[in-house]
């Protein structure tokens, strides 16, 4: 051992391998010689081998921080960067003060494409250990870089190579990256294209995308199960892309295909147009969208809806939303007869609080926003029971909504959600046995999702969707659970 630690400091490690090599043969269990090979081997570039040396180490001992270290490490110099980022979570919960974990899961944010994260990480290696300050803000320079945040991307680039030895390798490949920069300016990819295909039982076929329900009557189709197979894609672009402003288009389309019910299948396009910008760390954005949607292959509505939102970040891990909503709805009487009463204006403001943990890996999420319908049908004292009208539709409704992300537990990322909605209507409903009863509905809604991925772009997940509409009327009463496996790719 002491031969193989003196051959180890002076670099010599083909030699110290054998000698701690020899050692573990005259102590198989000695977990400091363990970890000096697997350590030797690190530096030989033998990960595969230092990988079982530490997996054996945390085996015997799961609080020992230098081993989970070398199993992270060992982990992502082969690729398998989701297996690393465990490893390297786990040395951060027992040994905090490692700059070298921070440096290490700063480098695999990076393999993993969370650019976002990985200066935060690099920032906490620095403070810890000043020494890696050439290093961590090379890497973190390349970050900002793959965000498009170019002046950022220069200033770290340049710490880099005043803060470290001019002529060394790493100085090198800075100043290489600067002058491809300036020579051919590259930011972030300007467009996104999103796509997935779902098959799904649904027990209870009765709401539409946009959380609309058909309005009753003959033609509804509440209590009918049925399988059906959703598609669903969006594309992005955006011409304009900046530190500062952003501006784009982008195209959602969804179309559901029934087993039985096909004269309920739904298409829905919803081309928008986006303006954002960037004010210290506030992200403003205004959209417009227009949405049409069919159902049975016949028009149902058409809607336009303009949106602010703002993005106020209060740290690396905190995130307040705020959001406003008009929307005008134009409902066609094609399938639906009466569908039009509901035809009107909506208005929404709300807020939510995002809170990130585990490095960005997992996240609580906390809401409040509060909508009305106006559809101009008046303030009737009484319904006409069974003649409906624009009274039915108005409402006031006030949303609670909770959700949690937890980080990839062997490579699955399990999430839940829940929503409490309360709407109140203004006015009698024409469906209540007298005409006299104003409509009260309570909405629950629950989701659990686990998903994983299975390329850099293509993953897979199972969820599970219950909603319960709690109607003093009894037409709207329902339950509904949906089961579904999607299949989803991000290019």
């Amino acid at each position: 051992m002491s031969k193989g630690i003196a051959e180890f400091g002076q670099g010599h490690y083909d030699v110290a391998a054998s000698m701690f090599e020899r050692a573990r043969s005259a102590k198989p269990n000695d977990l400091e010689a363990t970890d000096y090979l697997g350590q030797t081997y690190l530096r030989l570039k033998r990960y595969r081998e230092a990988e079982l040396l530490f997996r054996e180490i945390v085996k015997k001992d799961e609080k020992a921080a230098p081993a989970w270290l070398g199993l992270g490490i060992a982990r992502s110099q082969q690729g398998r960067y989701q297996e690393a980022r465990e490893a390297l979570n786990e040395a951060e919960q027992l040994d905090p003060k490692n700059p070298l974990v921070y440096f290490y899961q700063g480098l695999v944010a990076q393999e993993l494409k969370s650019f976002d994260q990985a200066p935060e990480l690099f920032s906490r290696a620095m403070a810890l250990s000043p020494d890696l300050t050439p290093s961590a803000r090379y890497y973190t320079g390349i970050s900002y870089y793959q965000r498009g945040l170019t002046e950022r991307a220069k200033k770290e680039l340049e710490a880099a190579i005043a803060s470290g030895v001019p002529e060394s390798e790493l100085a090198r490949s800075a100043r290489a990256v600067l002058q491809q920069q300036t020579a051919v300016p590259k930011g972030q990819k300007q467009w996104d294209l999103n796509l997935s295909i779902s098959g799904q039982y649904d027990s209870n076929v009765v709401l539409l995308p946009i959380g609309t329900q058909p309005p009753g009557g003959a033609v509804g189709i509440s209590q009918k199960d049925d399988f059906r197979t959703a598609i669903y894609a969006r594309g992005e672009y955006r011409p304009i892309q900046t530190d500062v402003w952003t501006a784009g288009v982008t195209y959602g389309f969804y179309q559901s295909f029934h087993q039985k019910l096909a004269r309920f299948d739904v298409q829905d396009h919803s081309p928008s147009v986006f303006v954002q910008r960037q004010i210290g760390p506030v992200q403003a954005r205004v959209q417009y969208v227009f949405d049409y949607v069919e159902v049975g292959q016949a028009p149902y509505l058409f809607a336009h809806v303009i949106q602010p939102i703002f993005t106020i970040a209060e740290g690396n891990s905190l995130f307040t939303q705020l959001q406003f909503r008009y929307q005008y709805k134009d409902f066609q009487d094609d399938l639906f007869a009466g569908n039009s009463f509901r035809d009107g204006k909506n208005w929404l403001g709300g807020v939510t609080q995002y809170a990130y943990f585990a490095n960005g890996a997992g996240h609580v999420r906390l809401g409040y926003t509060f909508d009305m319908d106006r559809t101009g049908g008046g303030e009737p004292t009484v319904a006409a029971p069974g003649v409906p009208s624009n009274a039915d539709w108005s409402y006031k409704a006030h949303r609670l909504s909770l959700g949690l992300g937890i980080p990839e537990v062997w490579t699955l990322k399990p999430s839940v959600a829940f929503d409490y909605y309360r709407q109140q209507y203004d006015n009698p409903n024409s469906l209540s046995a007298t005409g006299t009863t104003v409509r009260r509905d309570t909405l629950l809604f629950f989701t659990a999702s686990i998903g994983r991925p299975i390329t850099d772009w293509l993953s897979v997940a199972a969820e599970y969707n219950y909603t319960r509409d709690q109607s003093n009327i009894q037409f709207f009463d329902y339950s509904r659970n949906i089961y579904s496996v999607t299949f989803s790719g991000r290019f």
